[in-house]
């Protein structure tokens, strides 16, 4: 089993190597949000102070930690904290083979999931970031692995690292709280069944030996986040969003049952696919193709019935999509182009229905530390429906849940089984990784444009980057305590909807002139399309003075 460990964390590795490689070299500029998080370090190194700017809705005040310490011995440039953020990426995903191998998964399957988990579009593209995602999946994943460790002389130990390390876990994210819960559900439910079956008796003290660190942990969280959110300074945008909670009382039932209920199973039938359709191979594969036919249309009714965002199937988190560059023109939430929407449609109805499968199989048989992972996914898909987490990125933290019953689920053992499965994933993988690589492509064609307009004396507040640049160049940080929204007023794409002298656009805007036609490679990495430069037309009568732009239409499509 060690040598299956060893070969698993190379595969990980290699992977990552590999990834590198194709992506070489990175783009220095943030990705998404990644300008809050890596602000808020470089202010720590300066300062001493622990700040997050008031844009933001997270205060991930362990991964600032984290991020400050690699960054005195790496620097903290974008780049450096994007590699960072790579080496927990291969933590989590060695760690997380370990915890399928301890619920009991066989070694094959193991290495399934766990390539499930890395070759994810969303987890690969946040692995070359700094955003909060893969620093809270590693903490989570490793707040289970202990969860998992505990038991003989050194229970109670291994129970308190658990504890610890869900803390860690509620520190770069609130929903740290779900693994707590998780593990304290999984104890309770566990002990109950052996003292109601007779094969253990009742013993108060040891059921509150065991709870007590998930007891503790939670009151530390409660502490935590009244300090965060009461006693502190929240940030302006938080206080936004929590105005606005009697929201939810406005929606359509229609909305909360595609895009809260059967969104994440779609996600998770479409990302787990590679090894949930392996159960079309199963005796029992009547029962999935009738389950995809009937979640299928049950998708095609909920979007008839409630044609708003998100899309179905929701997958945003990819780094190929132009939205994901977030710049102003075309819509900056993602969409479906064509049929294809179908074809994913058809392929996460039928993966949702060999997962549900799956599960049936399995969950009378869960161990302990496959059912705290169980549970605490359940809680926190639970809490994504009022609070409108219809985003891949957030049904991302269901995804090693979703893993390791697919670990654990019965599939045939012959060579073709196991080989469609692994090819299956690695197709994914490089999906993902040319979807990233768009990224980084299009992100630096898009800082040298920036950086061009500056030589040619264009002032940087006149130029709109997109939402990651100009958060990056753009946000003005008091020297003391946190700023106002007022403070923040004018910064295009952050706290404005104006429009600069010129944009970087990947579709026409209104109001300008076209400059130039920048080209970026394709969704997957292939080919090539195009973003704009585009200049705001001047007032009737006062000229251009464009460094060698033409007058034209608005930015032709291709």
């Amino acid at each position: 089993m060690r040598r299956a460990g060893w070969a698993a964390a190379a595969a990980v590795v290699g992977w990552y190597v590999f990834a590198l490689a194709i992506l070489h070299p990175l783009t220095d500029a943030p990705v998404v949000d990644s300008w809050l998080y890596g602000s808020a370090v470089r202010r720590f190194l300066r300062t001493g102070e622990i700040r997050f700017a008031g844009f933001t809705q997270a205060m991930p005040i362990a991964q600032v930690i984290y991020g400050a310490a690699w960054s005195r011995a790496f620097g903290a440039d974008s780049v450096s904290l994007e590699i960072s953020v790579v080496t927990l990426a291969v933590l989590c995903g060695v760690m997380f083979h370990a915890l399928a191998i301890k619920c009991g998964a066989s070694r094959w399957q193991a290495l399934a999931a766990t390539g499930l988990l890395i070759c994810n579009p969303c987890f690969t593209f946040l692995s070359f970031s700094f955003m909060t995602e893969i620093p809270f999946l590693t903490m989570l994943v490793a707040a289970h692995l202990a969860f998992a460790n505990a038991g003989g002389r050194r229970e109670h130990l291994w129970l308190w690292i658990a504890a610890a390390l869900a803390v860690i876990a509620f520190l770069i994210r609130p929903f740290g709280a779900m693994a707590i819960a998780g593990c304290a559900g999984a104890v309770l439910l566990y002990n109950y069944n052996a003292w109601r079956t007779g094969t253990r008796r009742l013993n108060r003290a040891r059921w509150l030996g065991m709870l007590a660190p998930f007891g503790a942990a939670l009151a530390v969280c409660t502490l935590l986040w009244i300090w965060l959110t009461v006693l502190g300074p929240k940030p302006w945008d938080l206080q936004l969003e929590e105005n606005r909670f009697h929201y939810i009382f406005l929606v359509p039932l229609a909305n909360y049952l595609r895009a809260g209920v059967l969104g994440p199973v779609l996600y998770l039938g479409m990302v787990l696919s590679p090894l949930a359709i392996l159960q079309l191979a199963m005796p029992r594969w009547r029962r999935v193709a009738l389950g995809g036919a009937g979640i299928f249309a049950a998708a095609l009714i909920l979007m008839w019935m409630d044609n708003r965002l998100p899309v179905t199937p929701e997958c945003s988190c990819f780094g190929g999509w132009r939205n994901v560059l977030i710049l102003r023109g075309d819509l900056n939430r993602f969409s479906w182009d064509g049929d294809w929407q179908y074809a994913f449609l058809t392929l996460a109805s039928f993966g949702a229905a060999g997962f549900i499968a799956a599960f049936a199989e399995i969950f009378r048989t869960l161990s302990r530390a496959a059912a705290a992972i169980v549970i605490a996914a359940i809680i926190y898909w639970t809490a994504t429906i009022p609070l409108w987490f219809y985003n891949d990125r957030y049904y991302l933290v269901m995804v090693p849940a979703g893993a390791i019953v697919l670990a654990l689920a019965p599939l045939p053992r012959s060579r073709m089984v196991k080989a469609a499965g692994l090819a299956m994933t690695l197709a994914m993988g490089l999906m993902s990784l040319g979807g990233t690589y768009a990224y980084q492509r299009g992100m630096q064609v898009i800082l040298a444009t920036r950086n061009q307009l500056e030589r040619e004396g264009v002032v940087r507040s006149a130029i709109d980057a997109g939402y990651a640049l100009n958060g990056e160049d753009l946000y003005r940080y008091p020297r003391h305590g946190i700023e106002t929204m007022q403070l923040e007023a004018g910064i295009p794409m952050i706290t404005s909807a104006k429009v600069d002298e010129y944009t970087i656009a990947s579709g026409p805007v209104a109001g300008t002139q076209f400059v130039r036609r920048l080209k970026w490679p394709g969704p997957f990495g292939l080919g090539h399309r195009y973003f704009y430069l585009v200049k705001k037309r001047a007032a009737a009568g006062n000229g251009s003075n464009s460094p060698g732009a033409p007058t034209a239409a608005p930015a032709p499509r291709n």
